[in-house]
């Protein structure tokens, strides 16, 4: 992530040096951390682990530009931040809801979050102007909650579904002419995921606060529908899905349109 947006910043007009004491980035300047303390913005991008200890040493140099991370969990972050703001510090908090395969950040979605000190959230969502980002805002201590409830899920959705795949011996490569399009869908959710770097995927359901609460939902949840189906009570399975569909959008129909018959050639 740390490569993509430097090469985003500089697209953008920005200079932008790096500090990395386990590698260089060709084509930037090198610089050491202190630098930090002269900087307009700094972007923290490191492994989600050791996001906490390198934003703490970025904080404890005061600098007087905008800092920021963006990290895929906050939590650990929170009382770094609220003590940077009781100092009068610049920060803020972003979280780029796609990967560093992503050739273009145009469409892709980034929440910006309110630290406590509103004007520099506002800057983060300027220093990330001009890219073609879909922007969204959330205070930084619902940034957990609502992760846990839609990335958590769909990765735990993924994960499930594969290891559910592999224990039965399905192998996708196998089911040409066998394959619905609702499980067609699910590999095209799945597969991405499946094939990230778990030290990606992992943290992002060990390192949130709100996981736990996710698997108990979900135990929930699995046993209702198991419930319902073994009842094979359509009233009351029809109500659930009612309640299901409503936080949804109308799916869009994928019917081809059919071509209006053509007139017979004149030509003998």
């Amino acid at each position: 992530m740390g490569r993509l947006l430097a090469r985003a910043f500089r697209a953008a007009g920005h200079a932008v040096a790096i500090h990395d004491p386990g590698r260089r980035l060709a084509g930037f300047p090198s610089v050491p951390l202190e630098t930090a303390a002269g900087a307009d913005a700094v972007v923290v991008s490191v492994a989600l682990d050791a996001t906490p200890a390198v934003l703490a040493e970025v904080l404890a140099l005061s600098p007087p530009g905008l800092v920021l991370d963006v990290a895929s969990v906050k939590g650990p972050l929170l009382p770094l931040y609220a003590k940077a703001a009781r100092r009068g510090l610049r920060v803020a908090s972003v979280h780029p809801m796609f990967g560093p395969g992503v050739r273009t950040l145009a469409g892709q979605n980034l929440i910006v979050c309110d630290a406590g000190v509103p004007a520099a959230a506002r800057a983060a969502a300027r220093l990330f102007s001009g890219q073609g980002l879909k922007l969204a805002t959330l205070p930084i201590g619902a940034h957990d909650a609502w992760v846990a409830r839609t990335l958590g899920l769909a990765h735990l959705l993924s994960l499930l579904a594969g290891s559910t795949l592999a224990r039965e011996g399905v192998r996708v490569k196998s089911l040409d002419g066998l394959a619905s399009t609702s499980f067609r869908n699910l590999c095209l959710l799945a597969a991405p995921i499946l094939h990230q770097a778990p030290d990606l995927t992992l943290p992002i359901q060990a390192r949130n606060p709100a996981t736990p609460g996710l698997f108990d939902l979900l135990d929930e949840e699995l046993a209702s529908w198991r419930a319902l189906v073994e009842r094979n009570d359509l009233a009351a399975f029809d109500r659930k899905l009612a309640e299901a569909r409503s936080v949804l959008a109308a799916p869009v129909s994928v019917a081809a349109r059919r071509r209006p018959p053509r007139r017979p050639s004149r030509r003998a």
